[in-house]
């Protein structure tokens, strides 16, 4: 059974990293990301002039994995990918679901290629958004929640976030100097994290405000390591989102304990509660949790069907 590690605190974002019992180097999984892929070149992401569906390509010898919420740059659009995804090695054009993060722009912004996305740095913050993408798959609720997002961390960091090239672009807003520095606060506390937890490191859970928000876990330490960057900055910047004003008394934020996060983690659905498989071509499965409290979404790779999931996402 998994166990947490000491919690971690930075401003108003507690971190547990999630130890697992050390596994067979033969047995674990292990894929290429999305953002080593692109930026190696292993990994095309092509435009396909629908909002709503791209191509991608593995050319590389490893199989690829992509989080739902990473975010492309580029295209005629920047997107977010709807869910998670296996791409296995030398794949061909395979359809991905995505949604549009950027919603004015059709046309090449700059330098940037229309054909394909260039970058794949920043993963979406907004649980507001990643409920809109995977339970409503609604693009016009996406909008809405990256404009919300946006208007947030302008009044939190007060500073405008928008871009002028583009003030729809939630990646260009990530990358706006007053939400990097922002960011990097945070970043600055946690990044070494994990290698201080001790043990295999699988995942993450997450407290804002000193309430459970959100927690990922991986099937192996290696498939952690390489995302746990993109998680850290996606949860810094919700914690930014959510941040309070500075209490008068200077309290600090309240840490829940290890007993409470563990149960928040194991927590089901009860019996007979809405449960959802879905087959997504070429090799993956996705099952959907609906809860009242909290919805769990598991990827499992379907040409290894013992492995168990590839990843595990829990949303308050």
């Amino acid at each position: 059974m998994p166990t947490l590690s000491k919690p971690v605190t930075a401003h108003n974002l507690t971190a547990w990293f999630i130890i697992a019992p050390p596994v067979d180097a033969g047995v674990a999984l292990d894929y290429a990301v999305l953002e080593e892929s692109i930026a190696g070149e292993t990994a095309l992401i092509h435009e396909t002039g629908d909002v709503n569906e791209l191509f991608v390509e593995n050319t590389g010898d490893v199989d690829l994995f992509i989080q739902a919420g990473d975010i492309v740059k580029g295209g005629r659009q920047d997107r977010t990918i709807g869910v998670d995804f296996i791409v296995p090695a030398r794949s061909g054009k395979v359809p991905l679901p995505a949604f549009c993060v950027e919603q004015s722009r059709w046309h090449r912004r700059h330098l940037e290629p229309a054909t394909h996305f260039s970058k794949a740095s920043d993963r979406i913050a907004s649980k507001k958004a990643l409920l809109a993408m995977r339970l409503a798959k609604s693009q016009h609720d996406v909008w809405l929640s990256v404009a919300e997002e946006q208007e947030l961390l302008s009044k939190s960091v007060q500073g405008k976030v928008r871009s002028d090239e583009s003030p729809t672009s939630l990646q260009l807003t990530y990358e706006n100097e007053h939400v990097t520095r922002a960011v990097d606060d945070y970043v600055t506390v946690l990044e070494h994290a994990p290698a201080q937890a001790g043990g295999s490191v699988v995942g993450v859970a997450w407290a804002i405000n000193g309430v459970p928000s959100h927690a990922d876990c991986y099937a192996s330490p290696t498939l952690f390591a390489k995302l746990w960057r993109k998680l850290l900055r996606a949860a810094a910047t919700e914690a930014i989102v959510q941040r309070p004003p500075q209490p008068a008394d200077g309290c600090d934020t309240p840490v829940p304990t290890a007993t409470v996060i563990l149960d928040w983690l194991d927590r089901r659905t009860a019996a007979g509660a809405d449960l959802q498989d879905e087959q997504l071509p070429p090799r993956t499965l996705v099952r959907t949790e609906r809860g009242e409290s909290q919805h769990r979404f598991e990827a499992f790779d379907t040409a290894r069907p013992a492995a168990g999931a590839v990843h595990v996402a829990v949303l308050s």
